[in-house]
């Protein structure tokens, strides 16, 4: 028996009410670091972008930073909306839930709303409700709805609820947060158009070592995937002896996804990430799947952990999965076993005057007997954020896209964010 939908946000608020009080959590750093106006690079943020937000503790109700209640509870708004053209029909080049849908028109990929509560020393919680627009449909959902438990002894913390897993990094971040207008496609051909997902617990324990080393174990059920519409599939040139699509973690099988990261500051203005990950679970053909991913990044600032300065930051991710569904031309056949492969490369520099110019090049390698396409995608783009806040964010990208099914092709993409209230709890 399922248990109804709103069973995770009433038992983990209900546990967290029960329940409340090691090492500094490094997923609550940066929010501190922030209020004291310095730089912490953390394992794992709502802030993608290597900067220091202007928060003094005094709520500013234009950017909404430091706006809460009670000190306690602290909401957040956020719009995301993109305009362009391609030279085929944007359906065919769509893989993300929150990539624009439609050429020559506007997409709204994201309106959100969230909470984030950071009510003492060991207790957070957080809520976003989100949806994409296009085409006159709407589709929100609870995205994310956890509770945390943190500066536990021995260096462990707890999230509780229906989470984003932490597998890689990007798998992390809402669509306010990416660092491209569309979603990186080994993201998409991996985990799903939406961020992979789990509705159960998660476990995180930081390494008493001289560097962070963390370890995230997350245990659970798998949400549905018919929350969203799958609107941006191609006809299939030929009939596929099997089904990519069933290879994706089914609904209310129980999954596992484990998670290591390591940063190493070298100095104030030099650090490292680096670590992988692996995820396991029955897929819609009711044979497993497997993913494992490895993920790195360096980062540099011009001023160190004071804010202000220009930044360099490359961030790459490749993976790997494996998985059986069933044979769609011969009934009772034993399927073979499939793979893909997928990775990405991220640059990402910015400038003193909020100006942030990027290139992004990314493969998936593909496979003929499930019709995924080998697709190479290249793409410079431009950013400007009006203020230091970055409230307001204008963004400019091309897209060279070619596939061994379609050729070359081409697209053209703005993209406004409005962005209000501070960092999220994560």
């Amino acid at each position: 028996m399922k248990p109804p939908a709103y069973f995770p946000p009433i038992f983990v608020v209900a546990f967290g009410l029960l329940v409340s009080g090691g090492l500094q959590a490094q997923t609550s750093a940066q929010f501190q670091a922030q209020q004291q106006q310095k730089y912490a690079y953390s394992t794992f943020s709502a802030m993608s972008a290597p900067v220091v937000l202007p928060m003094d503790g005094d709520a500013d109700w234009l950017t909404g930073l430091d706006v809460s209640l009670a000190d306690k509870i602290f909401p957040h708004v956020h719009l995301d909306m993109a305009f362009g053209t391609s030279s085929i029909d944007q359906g065919e080049l769509r893989t993300g839930h929150h990539d624009p849908e439609a050429r020559d028109a506007v997409t709204f990929q994201n309106v959100e709303f969230g909470l984030s509560g950071r009510l003492d020393d060991h207790n957070e919680f957080f809520v976003t409700y989100a949806a994409a627009v296009a085409d006159s449909r709407i589709d929100p959902i609870f995205e994310e709805v956890f509770w945390k438990f943190k500066n536990l002894p021995g260096g462990f913390e707890v999230r509780g609820g229906r989470v984003y897993n932490r597998f890689g990094i990007q798998n992390t971040y809402h669509p306010h947060g990416f660092d491209w207008i569309d979603q990186y496609l080994v993201n998409t051909r991996m985990l799903g158009e939406d961020s992979m997902t789990t509705i159960g617990g998660e476990i995180t324990w930081v390494a008493p070592l001289p560097w962070t080393s963390q370890f995230d174990v997350a245990l659970g059920v798998a949400p549905g995937h018919d929350e969203h519409g799958h609107g941006h599939e191609h006809e299939d040139e030929h009939a596929a002896r099997y089904a990519a699509e069933e290879s994706y973690f089914a609904e209310g099988e129980f999954m596992t996804v484990v998670n290591w990261t390591n940063v190493y500051n070298y100095n104030d203005f030099h650090q490292f990430r680096g670590g992988v990950s692996g995820a396991w679970a029955d897929n819609e053909s009711g044979y497993r799947t497997s993913i494992y991913g490895v993920h790195a990044e360096y980062q540099w600032r011009e001023n160190g952990y004071d804010p202000g300065g220009r930044y360099l930051r490359v961030r790459s991710e490749a993976m790997f999965n494996r998985y059986k569904v069933e044979d769609e031309l011969v009934e009772g056949r034993d399927p073979n076993t499939q793979q893909d492969f997928g990775a990405y490369l991220s640059v990402l520099y910015g400038l003193g005057n909020n100006l942030e110019a990027g290139l992004r090049g990314e493969y998936v390698a593909g496979n003929y007997e499930t019709d995924q396409d080998a697709r190479f995608r290249v793409s410079p783009g431009v950013t400007w954020y009006a203020n230091d806040a970055r409230t307001l964010r204008f963004r400019l990208q091309y897209n060279y896209d070619n596939s061994n099914e379609r050729g070359t092709d081409h697209a053209v993409w703005a993209q406004v964010s409005f962005n209000w209230g501070g960092p999220e709890v994560r």
